[in-house]
């Protein structure tokens, strides 16, 4: 057999995995977002709650050594009125990340999870975020949107580091609503800010994990109308 022979051989090879690759993807990606239809919703819109107590059920996980300041706050431009989740802040940057985890523990391979939510401030960083796949504070994934830095991320926790291994350019200006949603399979994680599908990753790392709410340093941030399909 001639070594150009080879060569053709070994290029049709490759061109055929390649392709079955790219398929064995593009069939996941689907099924993160097509997975469905979901048993059970739970939803928490805050409005139940008196302004300034703290929302049953709901359990503050620090990632760092004092916790933040998480509370019902009643806001007119609640999407769900009279209130919100606010995470608000005394100015302290000396810590990352403060996680408010969803209630009841809710864990499943496949769900849609969406929250509103409004960035009011931060001098250091302006970023907020939907945590999926939570195992514990140093292994889940968060969607994060930079109002700073104008990015839509999806950032994975691994010990004592946070990399955001997928970025999108994207203008998410302060003071004003958006909506994190987020399909999550076996196969991978999609994310969507404001309806537009921005990122879709094949990923099964932390399979099963919890759900919550996620801010960076000094940022004051409201949450609202936070759903779970599964």
């Amino acid at each position: 057999m001639s070594s150009r022979s080879v060569r053709w051989g070994r290029k049709k090879r490759y061109t055929i995995a390649s392709i079955i690759a790219i398929g064995a993807i593009t069939f996941a990606y689907y099924n993160v977002i097509q997975t469905g239809p979901y048993k059970t919703t739970k939803e928490w819109n805050f409005d139940s709650y008196k302004d300034g107590t703290v929302p049953d059920g709901f359990s503050y996980l620090q990632t760092d050594a004092q916790p933040g300041y998480w509370v019902v706050k009643s806001d007119p431009s609640a999407p769900s009125k009279p209130n919100v989740l606010a995470k608000l802040t005394d100015n302290d940057t000396t810590f990352d990340y403060h996680i408010q985890l969803m209630p009841d523990g809710v864990e499943s391979t496949n769900s849609e999870t969406s929250v509103q939510f409004k960035i009011n401030s931060g001098e250091k960083e302006q970023a907020a975020g939907l945590i999926i796949r939570f195992m514990d504070n140093q292994h889940y994934f968060v969607l994060v949107a930079d109002s700073k830095n104008s990015l839509f991320s999806l950032c994975k926790a691994d010990p004592e580091k946070l990399l955001c291994i997928e970025d999108k350019s994207v203008n998410i200006p302060l003071g004003q609503w958006h909506t994190i949603t987020t399909d999550v399979s076996a196969q991978g994680i999609a994310g969507y800010l404001d309806g537009k599908l921005l990122i879709q990753r094949y990923d099964q790392h932390y399979q099963n994990g919890q759900l919550g709410l996620w801010t960076k340093k000094d940022t004051e941030a409201y949450f609202d109308n936070l759903k779970i399909k599964y």
